[in-house]
This record gives C-alpha cells, structure tokens and sequence, in this order.
C-alpha cells in the first residue's frame, strides 16, 4: 500500500455518517499502523476536529423545541411526549423542571405560568427540582408584575412544607426559597434560609444582595447595615439592586436635597471603606440622579502616571498606610502567615528558622527583589541572559543606593557562576529549597523589614492575600501592593522597563465636593491588557458639586 492509499484509508472513517461507527473503524484501523507514521498522526488530528465539529453542529432538539412553545399551548400531555421523543438530556424525571427553566430563562412567562398550572391542577405531590423552578419562576416575574395571593401563598406553603419534610435543605432549594421569600417581603423566614446555607458553604452574591435589597425596600436600614458588614466579609460585594434599594430608601425617606446628598455620602463612604466598584447601572443611576440634583456627573478616566481624573484634573490622593494599619499587617504577617494555624510558607521548620534569623540579622532593605520572576522575564533563554536581564536591574536600583535583598531558588546556583557570583556581591541574598514556594518568602521579608520597604515582582500576589481572613486586613495589604511593589518588563526597543508603584490609591475617594467611584464596565473588562494588578482605571464616574 502506496502513501496516497494509506493516508485515504485513515481519512475513511472522517467520512463516515456515525461518530460511534466512525470511532470504531478509526480505532481499528490506527492499531494496524505503527503509531509514529506521520499519516497516523495527520489522520488522529483531523478525526478529532470532524467528531468535534459534528457534535458542535447537532443542537439539543429538545430544548430547541421548548423554545418554540407558544403561551396559548393547551395540550400539555402532547407537548411533553414530543420532547421526550426527541433527542437531547430531557427524560421523564426532569421534563417539567427542565421545561420550566427553559422558558423562565426565555422570558417566555405565559407558557411557563400556563404549564405550572397544570402542573399544579394535578393530585401528584410536586419533585423538588420542579418546586425550585416555579419558585425561579415566581421571581423573576415579580420583578415586572406583581404576583397573585395563590401564587404567595405556593411560595409560603413550600417554605413550611419543605422544612417539615427535610429538616435541612440543599443550596440550591435555599438559594430560590430565599430569593422568593424575599419578593413578598417574608424577611424572617428569608434570613433563616440564609442561615441555613451557611451550614454547607457561603451564601451566593444575590442571596445576600437580595435579602439586603428587601431590607431597605422595608425600612430596615440597620438589618440591611449588618447584612452588608456579614456580606462584605464573605466576599459579596453588593449588586444592583441592592445599590438601587439603598438609594430609593434615601430618596423615599428624606425630601431636602441637602440631606439627600448627605445620607448618599453613606453609601458612597461605604464604597470607599471596602474599595468597592459599583456595578454598570449603579453607575448610570448614580450619573442621572446627581445630574438632576445640578451636581457636574460625568463618566471619566483616571490616569495611571499621576492619577489625574480627565473630567474634573483633580487627581486621587496617596491613602498612605497608617502606622496602626502597618503594625496591624506586620503582626498577622507573623502570626497568621508564619507561626499560626494558616501557614502557607511551605517550607520545612529548619529553613523557615534560617530565613526568619537572616533576616532579623540583615534587615531593614530597600528593596526585596523576587529573583526567579525577574529572571524568567527574559523568557526561553539560557541561564546566562536570565543572569544578564537580573544583573541590570540590580545595577538600576542601586544607581539610586538601594539596599537590596534577593531571593530565589537554590537551583539557580547552578547557574552561570561567574554571573552569579557578580550579582551575590552587590546584594544581600537568600535562596530557598527548589520544593518551597518563593513568593510568600518575599511577602513576608519586604513587610518585615518595615514599612519602607518595596518588592519587586510581576506576581500579583493574589492567592496570599486571601490566606488573611479579615476582609479589612486583606483590603490594607491591597493598598500596600499598590505603594510599594515594582514590576519589570521587557521592551523590544527599550530592553527593560521598571515600572514604579502606583502614585495614588485607586480606590473610591472624595475631595472637597468631589466623589470619584470606580465601576464595573464589562466592555472594558473583557478587553485583552497587560494585566499589571492595576484596577480598571478607564472607568470612574466624577460626582462634582457645582
């Protein structure tokens, strides 16, 4: 067999009308050659791509066919056979709460509500997957139209029925219990469902979001404060309409556009304190109620070089850490992230006494260099470059009479001695077990030595953060990576590019009569950036007295 009938013999199976047939032929056929023929491989790869392309062009005909229900359907029997005729994942279990999800994500509400009739008309005790889909159901149209006194009370009797029978429910009969609950106004029972789902994980962003919406939409400010507190702390920034609660509650409560404006500088020092972004249309909002107080609103951009915002030229301030703030982070640093029970240098005891000694005996730096990410900067090249690119930023740094610590990894003493050497005499330096991680190691130097101290790496150090529990303390050491760590990059026309932190915090702010707000523009968001730790700064609204 000649090369050209070899390689149609292989490509047969691509032209075959049945995946599974096609797959069996193919199998068949590829254990007859030797697996290094480069035809075997061709033919490998192209049968690949033809099963994905074809399982990619057969649609779900099932859920196609619910999309096309219309809301006068009567014969609800017939509708279901023919779905279940069809092809797809639909079977006689989940049929009805598949049905009633797909036409609740369709917005199609008179054929989901006409089925839930039925559904509901017959003696057979509802599943509790199609349960949770009415209750979707149910909340969704509330937010166009309110619901009827059956439709309330299928959502009480299901709390009550629900808790008789399990006791305890799963997150995600929870989850809909209490985004339900809440959209006729049951808050007690809503916040026990919240309760209730802490047993097993933490709360999603709408359950909280929601809950809080329904305080404020009710008067209950404080709730609603320590719902927010208890969220924050979880990691829930607020969504839009619990934003959008908090303001109607201010507008409904107060007349006088002075007093107006100061009880939404509340919400705005809320934002501040927790270096929240708002959401897309908060931010709209925000942009036509102060327009319409005769405030200057205007969507701007804040400049990275200097802060300076492009509508109003004022420029955000430097939120320098305080020394209580720094001590608090040193001291959580020690005993949260060395000697307690979150510990995340992965190190054995004796290194980690080394390193803790050698840098009580040779701190304070200016600087702690991340050795190993500077290094790689250079990308795929030998050692000696990867010495090179690290030696020149030693050199610019010390150009400035920078005391430098670098750390690395001890592999990399098997590099270029020469070049090595060279860079061991103009710093001090510290090299870890290849089996540790690095990077924690200069976390932990640069905020020990004080709080003079920078770091240089392209780690945006996200995964340490979060080892420090406290929200507000995670919130300090955001802003202290934004103050002091340095980043390098490699240029095709200029060789290296050191880029010095941030002049100003990018965080919600006012000045004088000026409010800055960052917000969550997912156009921007989705674009492709050199992402640098820095937040979104194409996206602020200027709130300016006139």
């Amino acid at each position: 067999m000649n090369k050209k009938e070899l390689k149609e013999v292989l490509l047969l199976p691509i032209k075959c009308y049945s995946p599974l047939l096609s797959l069996i032929m193919f199998s068949s056929l590829t254990r007859t050659f030797s697996s290094r023929s480069s035809y075997a491989k061709l033919a490998t790869r192209l049968y690949n791509q033809k099963v994905l392309h074809v399982r990619e062009k057969q649609p779900d005909e099932q859920i196609e066919y619910i999309r096309t229900i219309e809301k006068n359907t009567q014969n609800w029997v017939s509708v279901k056979n023919e779905i279940l005729s069809k092809r797809g994942n639909v079977n006689q279990k989940n049929i009805d709460s598949v049905m009633l999800k797909s036409m609740t994500t369709a917005r199609n509400f008179d054929a989901a509500l006409s089925f839930t009739k039925h559904l509901q008309s017959s003696s057979e005790e509802l599943p509790l997957g199609t349960i949770n889909s009415i209750l979707g159901l149910y909340y969704e149209i509330e937010k166009t139209t309110k619901l009827s006194k059956d439709q309330k009370k299928f959502i009480l009797d299901s709390y009550k029925n629900l808790y008789d029978k399990y006791k305890v429910l799963d997150y995600t009969t929870c989850e809909k219990l209490l985004h339900a609950l809440c959209i006729i106004n049951e808050w007690e029972k809503a916040l026990k469902v919240l309760n209730d789902i802490h047993l097993s994980t933490v709360p999603s962003h709408s359950a909280y979001s929601t809950l809080i919406a329904t305080f404020f939409k009710l008067n209950k400010k404080k709730n609603a404060f320590l719902l927010i507190e208890e969220s924050l702390q979880h990691k829930r920034p607020l969504q839009e309409n619990a934003y959008e609660e908090w303001m109607n509650y201010i507008l409904r409560k107060f007349k006088d556009k002075k007093v107006i404006a100061k009880h939404m500088d509340d919400l705005f020092s809320h934002v501040a304190k927790y270096c929240a972004i708002v959401p897309l249309q908060t931010a709209n909002k925000l942009k036509e109620f102060y327009s319409s107080m005769n405030w200057d609103a205007q969507f701007s951009r804040i400049k990275k070089v200097d802060g300076e915002c492009s509508s109003c030229k004022v420029k955000l301030e430097h939120l320098s850490l305080s020394d209580e703030e720094f001590n608090t982070l040193q001291k959580n640093v020690k005993e949260k992230l060395i000697m307690g029970s979150d510990l995340f240098l992965k190190t054995s005891p004796q290194e980690l006494k080394r390193f803790l000694d050698f840098i009580e005996a040779t701190a304070p730096y200016d600087l702690v260099l991340d050795g190993l990410n500077i290094a790689y900067s250079a990308g795929m090249t030998p050692h000696r470059e990867k010495l090179f690119l690290l030696n020149n930023v030693i050199d610019h740094f010390l150009k400035h009479k920078k005391r430098i610590l670098l750390l690395g990894r001890q592999h990399m003493l098997g590099w270029h001695k020469k070049s090595l050497d060279q860079i061991m005499r103009k710093t001090c330096s510290f090299f870890t077990e290849d089996i540790s991680q690095d990077d924690p190691y200069f976390i932990t130097a640069a905020i020990l030595s004080g709080p003079h101290t920078d770091l240089v790496s392209k780690d945006l150090l996200r995964g340490h953060s979060f080892q420090l529990q406290n929200e507000s303390l995670r919130l300090v050491f955001k802003r202290w990576q934004w103050q002091h760590q340095w980043m390098v990059f490699l240029n095709v026309h200029k060789g290296f590019v050191v880029q010095p932190p941030l002049t100003f915090t990018p965080c919600p702010q006012k000045k004088d009569d000026t409010w800055h707000l960052p917000f969550n523009n997912e156009v921007i968001s989705s674009t492709a950036q050199v992402n640098d730790g820095t937040p979104d700064l194409y996206s602020w609204i200027c709130l300016r007295r006139k």
